[in-house]
């Protein structure tokens, strides 16, 4: 599984931000004024650069400075190379500010320069070292290269730092279950599952890797209880319900688990695993007509998974 899956845009925003002596929203209103500040939190990125372009800098400092705002606000805006391209700029004028070195590292993460972005949070690591943060996202930069047992390093580290960060409990189960330690997996998932009921908007995927997980250690009730509640944070998640359905089948509730296929299938336009196994239960069922359509589909999607990319 993907450590690198997209996070809100509030969650990112206070992750990113989370070390500036000032956010990003007072810098913007100290450099351009409260006109810009307005801008910015209303998201009208185009015009707050437009404002960033328009100053002309009276000195190096101040020249650093409207670099590393134009960095903050394209990162913000999703455009990452030139995030990336202005932080190294004004990194080059001045040392950057410890907020916009992470800011630069998600760049980078984002980007794929897992190398450059390993860089530069070690560096902060280094000198920040009761930060839980810089460990925890070199924890899922470990996981992503599939070195798992320093993603287990870095990532125990982080949630000693901060124990009531479900994220970092969420990943070091998925750190330990790559390694095929479930018990302990399932020990970590179980805390990440309880401190994410207690989020503002809890994510879905602490429940999502718990049922996951003991579906495969042949648990389906406590799976389905996990997996719903999954759901119930976001019902769109098509992985989701596809393991819903398989835990449903093994239950043999089949009636059930068709229309959480069928929302797999339909959630996820590239997935060929839930067509297949929607076929096959079709099949099981003798609704040959239905399964000659889901095996036709499964072969147009494992065909166009094997094309090249144009």
């Amino acid at each position: 599984m993907d450590l690198l899956r997209p996070i809100s845009g509030l969650l990112l925003v206070s992750l990113l931000l989370h070390a500036q002596t000032l956010d990003i929203y007072q810098r913007v209103k100290q450099t351009l004024g409260d006109a810009a500040e307005a801008e910015l939190r209303a998201k009208s990125f185009s015009r707050v650069e437009e404002r960033l372009t328009a100053v002309k800098p009276a000195n190096g400092d101040q020249r650093a400075e409207l670099l590393a705002l134009s960095g903050a606000v394209a990162f913000l805006e999703g455009k990452m190379a030139q995030a990336a391209a202005d932080f190294r700029e004004s990194e080059k004028i001045r040392p950057a500010k410890e907020g916009d070195r992470f800011t630069f590292a998600m760049a980078l993460v984002r980007l794929g320069d897992e190398g450059e972005a390993r860089g530069v949070l070690s560096n902060l690591a280094r000198e920040h070292a009761n930060t839980a943060i810089y460990w925890y996202w070199l924890g899922r930069l470990d996981y992503d290269q599939r070195r798992y047992s320093e993603a287990v390093e870095n990532l125990e580290r982080a949630v000693k730092l901060d124990p009531k960060a479900a994220r970092g409990w969420d990943s070091l189960g998925l750190a330990w279950d790559m390694q095929g330690q479930m018990e302990l997996a399932r020990e970590q998932f179980e805390k990440a599952v309880s401190l994410n009921r207690l989020q503002t908007a809890p994510s879905p995927w602490p429940p999502h890797n718990l049922g996951y997980l003991l579906l495969r250690m042949g648990e389906p009730a406590k799976a389905e209880e996990a997996l719903r509640e999954s759901l119930r944070y976001d019902a769109k998640l098509a992985r989701t319900h596809y393991y819903l359905a398989r835990t449903l089948e093994k239950e043999e509730r089949a009636s059930e688990a068709i229309p959480e296929y069928q929302a797999a299938v339909a959630g996820d336009a590239k997935s060929a695993d839930s067509c297949y196994s929607l076929a096959m239960l079709y099949r099981k069922l003798h609704r040959e007509t239905e399964a000659n359509a889901m095996f036709e589909e499964f072969r147009r999607r494992k065909t166009s998974e094997a094309a090249p990319n144009p």
